[in-house]
């Protein structure tokens, strides 16, 4: 009894080390680049979460007709997908800092639609610059030049947990800046601003935050960017890509999950968060601090189900968590349409939020990247990676080829 009792102490410290341990391993070791990386996807997040939300209620109080509305939110989708094919084909020729930086700088756009009043016209033309979000989660192609470099900021056993640490950083800075909408409106009463100008400090809080994520972008050095040519690491010599993006064996595969994806971003592009702001306003008289805090309250609930679907994943597959997750998500979403009532829609809302991003292999990268690509090559993705078109959650851009063997691509 004496020996059992002594054994117990030792018992908690072996399971407190390999908490411990498991802990450590959670956190990814990344370098300079990858920090960097990493505070500019949060910066701009809790920008596209305040800017979700502020631009749906602007135009619910902007007196814009259906039309017009319809016209902006669509205009700021085809300026994203315009954009993100634009970077997937010519982002790694026109070197990543700079396009990082250049779509920064677009944020500052943001800081107009003040000025431009009800012109949806001119609204439009701002949305299609591709940098005046309407998601909370980055849809403007920025993100597939972070997800490009990430894997080279990190040791290969730690790019899983670089790239949930990425995506939970995302989320969590997205929710609070929805959150922040009830402030920003704060300090538009003591500026004496109402109606459609309320939201002004809400756009220029957008525009300069992208002026910081401008400045992260600038402080990336050398090795953000892409080697001349892809080296083989076997025999050192250029791995000859194919056509479709340096995809041969693996082509049948994406083109399949580029349909799935894309029919699935193309549906989700209909619910959009701006337009759900806008509906909540619309529907049912929500003030604005409550939606704002409504989206926060969904932020986290997405967050949390990151690592809930890779548990859920690894317990009845991949293909299962996707399906049984969607399909609720999507009635939870129907449901919503009909409710007539605020409370109700908006714990429909929370249902929706807490299921819909649980498609493992699109909320992380290094799930469904296996499919397609051999294990060296982490670097570089098809221009046909699923869900590229409709809401603009695009192909990687283009990078260096770390295969070990150059019939690995083919």
């Amino acid at each position: 009894m004496a020996a059992t009792r002594a054994e117990w102490p030792r018992s908690r410290s072996s399971r407190s080390a390999r908490t411990l341990r498991r802990l450590e391993g959670l956190r990814p070791r990344l370098d300079r680049n990858g920090r960097l990386v990493v505070a500019a996807r949060s910066v701009r997040s809790f920008a596209f979460g305040l800017n979700a939300v502020a631009l749906g209620l602007y135009l619910a109080d902007s007196g814009l007709s259906a039309a017009e509305t319809g016209w902006v939110l669509s205009a700021a989708l085809v300026g994203t997908m315009g954009l993100t094919l634009l970077i997937a084909l010519r982002g790694d020729r026109l070197g990543r800092r700079r396009v990082l930086v250049a779509g920064c700088a677009l944020m500052s756009l943001a800081a107009l639609i003040p000025i431009l009043g009800t012109n949806a016209l001119a609204l439009g033309a701002i949305a299609l610059s591709g940098m005046v979000s309407i998601t909370s989660n980055e849809s403007t192609g920025l993100h597939t030049i972070d997800q490009a470099l990430l894997p080279g900021t990190v040791a290969a056993a730690d790019r899983t947990a670089a790239f949930a640490f990425y995506n939970v950083m995302a989320a969590l800075a997205s929710s609070l800046g929805a959150l922040a909408l009830g402030p920003l409106l704060g300090v538009a009463s003591l500026l004496g601003l109402t109606g459609p100008d309320a939201y002004a400090p809400a756009f220029v809080s957008y525009a300069l935050l992208g002026l910081v994520a401008m400045g992260l972008a600038t402080r990336l050095d050398g090795r953000a960017e892409v080697a001349a040519a892809p080296v083989d690491q076997a025999g050192g010599g250029s791995v000859e890509l194919g056509r479709a993006g340096g995809l041969r064996r693996s082509r049948s595969v994406v083109l399949r999950l580029s349909a799935l994806f894309s029919l699935d971003s193309f549906a989700g592009s209909l619910a959009v968060p701006a337009f759900l702001a806008y509906w909540f306003s619309t529907r049912f008289d929500a003030r604005p601090e409550a939606v704002g805090a409504l989206f926060f309250a969904g932020g986290l609930l997405t967050a949390i189900s990151f690592p809930f679907a890779v548990w859920l994943a690894r317990r009845v597959g991949l293909i299962r968590t996707m399906v049984f997750t969607h399909i609720p998500a999507s009635v939870f979403l129907i449901c919503m349409a009909i409710v007539p009532w605020l409370p109700a829609a908006a714990v429909l809302f929370l249902a929706r939020a807490a299921l819909s991003s649980m498609d493992v292999p699109r909320a992380s990268p290094t799930r469904w990247r296996p499919l397609i690509l051999p294990s060296g090559l982490l670097r570089r993705a098809s221009p046909a990676s699923p869900g590229a078109a409709p809401r603009s959650e695009g192909p990687r851009s283009p990078g260096r080829c770390s295969c070990h063997s150059a019939s690995a691509c083919r």
